[in-house]
């Protein structure tokens, strides 16, 4: 029979501000939806939950999971804590999940990956090899052959560069590349039918204004309209909104791995739309870009590293929910109030609203209009 794999869940669940603690709540249903899917599955047998957030644990405890609680953040090295609970647990084959990501996740998912990651020695399967959120790997132990990566995006890169291992990334989809880290990805996911039930009932009782990603939609089922997209746009994204939309598209791609390149903490990015935006300003910006569409997708941290900007958690969430009055950073609230008063809908957001968001929209909008059917 072949090993089980020991899952270990890691969510911070601890925030700052509300817009922040919006993202965090979310992170911690996400991950309860995930706790109560992979009870079920035969192949991963012990189940480590990571956590800085005492209630969470308690629940997550309840579930059958073991508890570590996280140390003070600012002794907290995410590759240095992995690494030591698979040392503590010595698993046979190791299952990485983040707080957030595959919250469209089935049962049947996991337990595909824990039973392939079984199957295949010396390999890593993951959602994305360049931005990981969750890996499954095996033997458990690989994390002595690399140096502890500081984030989980570089995990996969890692273990197969470093440690010459195969990698297997997982089909382009929702369920594996959404990935709720902004309050963005609440709109996006707010329509999919695989959210569980925990997620749903945070996302009912949070309220949140759901007209722009709606009015999106339809745009999106529309073959008369133009809906413009700009930032970290993959090669396969592109493919997938000409495939499976009817609307017209721009698509604008620049500055994809500006952050694992270094590009963004050297302060290199450069952004054509950036520097269209210096020269003709906020209104103007976004009076072009409704001459062009009738509705726009903006990864609007390509935006911010163009101007060398280091926002902060509230600035960068209060602008995806078009929040201009509680950002700091000038530039920043500009943008936000030039993007909430333009004459096309805006739809703000990171990495995620380009890559798991859009696949999570266009999911639930091909749903939609089959219904419909």
């Amino acid at each position: 029979m072949p090993p089980q794999a020991t899952l270990f869940l890691f969510v911070k669940g601890t925030a700052q501000s509300d817009v922040e603690k919006l993202v965090a709540e979310a992170q911690l249903a996400a991950s309860l939806d995930t706790l109560q899917r992979v009870r079920a599955v035969r192949e991963i047998g012990a189940i480590v939950v990571a956590t800085a957030n005492a209630a969470f644990a308690a629940r997550a405890a309840a579930l059958g999971a073991s508890i570590e609680l996280d140390p003070p953040r600012e002794e907290f090295h995410w590759g240095t804590r992995l690494a030591a609970l698979v040392e503590k647990y010595a698993p046979a084959v190791a299952l990485y999940v983040g707080g957030g990501s595959g919250a469209l996740m089935s049962t049947d998912d996991w337990r595909a990956i824990a039973q392939r990651a079984a199957q295949t020695q010396n390999s890593v399967i993951t959602n994305n090899y360049y931005s990981c959120d969750f890996a499954a790997w095996s033997p458990g132990d690989a994390l002595c052959q690399i140096e502890p990566p500081t984030l989980d995006n570089d995990l996969a890169y890692r273990l197969g560069e470093r440690a010459g291992w195969q990698v297997i990334a997982l089909p382009k989809n929702a369920a594996t590349q959404l990935d709720i880290d902004t309050p963005t990805d609440l709109l996006t996911i707010s329509f999919h039918t695989a959210v569980g039930e925990n997620l749903r009932a945070f996302l009912e009782q949070a309220h949140l204004d759901t007209t722009r990603a709606k009015t999106l939609q339809l745009f999106l089922g529309n073959r008369a309209a133009t809906v413009l997209i700009a930032g970290r746009v993959s090669a396969s994204m592109a493919l997938f909104l000409e495939r499976e939309t009817p609307c017209q598209w721009r698509i604008y791609s620049e500055e994809r791995g500006m952050r694992a390149s270094g590009r963004q903490a050297r302060g290199e990015v450069r952004s054509l739309l950036g520097y269209y935006w210096e020269w003709r300003g906020a209104r103007g910006f976004f009076d072009t870009l409704a001459r062009l569409a009738d509705a726009a997708i903006l990864d609007s941290r390509v935006l911010f590293a163009h101007q060398r900007l280091r926002p902060t958690a509230l600035d960068r969430f209060s602008s995806d929910l078009l929040r201009a009055e509680d950002i700091g950073d000038p530039f920043i609230r500009e943008f936000t109030l030039a993007a909430r008063d333009a004459a096309l809908p805006v739809f703000l957001g990171g990495h995620s609203l380009v890559s798991g968001g859009m696949y999570a929209l266009v999911e639930a909008a091909r749903a939609m209009r089959r219904k419909g059917d």
